[in-house]
């Protein structure tokens, strides 16, 4: 048998915009790619997700508008994004301030300076969303968990 017949998915090839819309529309999610931009973009379970490629690492971002002002002095989701980077969710978790509202913010990275297979492309791009879909989940959990804290401990000394 001779092994010079690999196909192009066992061969690694330069990552691209175009072959991670590919991947991501065998998973049947499309992406909207902005023109002149290596950014597509789409919303999966109501967030919206953007896929970027920045030279030698492609990224995977979730944003998510919150209801809570910078105004409000609340480090809720601060402490929450503290949380959940303690805890491997296979993103990093943020919150924006740069608005009137905040954003939560998960994200990861993926190296690709060397190329890719396919299959390990397609491996990475499911591992980032799942990554990034569950920091945002996770985010949330957290930051209820403490505001319950919060509220018992409020209560408690309300007591006292």
């Amino acid at each position: 048998m001779s092994t010079d017949q690999n196909t192009t998915a066992d061969v690694p090839a330069e990552v691209t915009l175009d072959r991670i819309i590919t991947v991501m529309d065998g998973f049947d999610i499309e992406l909207t790619r902005h023109e002149n931009h290596d950014v597509a973009t789409a919303n999966l379970n109501g967030t919206p997700v953007t896929f970027a490629l920045l030279g030698s690492v492609f990224i995977v971002r979730a944003d998510s508008v919150t209801d809570q002002k910078l105004s409000d002095g609340d480090p809720t989701l601060y402490l929450a994004a503290n949380q959940v980077n303690c805890v491997s969710f296979g993103a990093r978790a943020a919150v924006v301030d740069r608005a009137e509202q905040l954003v939560v913010r998960t994200e990861r990275d993926v190296l690709v300076a060397a190329g890719m297979t396919d299959p390990q492309l397609t491996a990475s791009l499911r591992s980032a969303v799942d990554g990034v879909l569950a920091a945002q989940d996770g985010m949330l959990a957290a930051a209820q968990k403490l505001q319950a804290v919060r509220a018992a401990h409020e209560d408690e000394a309300a007591q006292n």
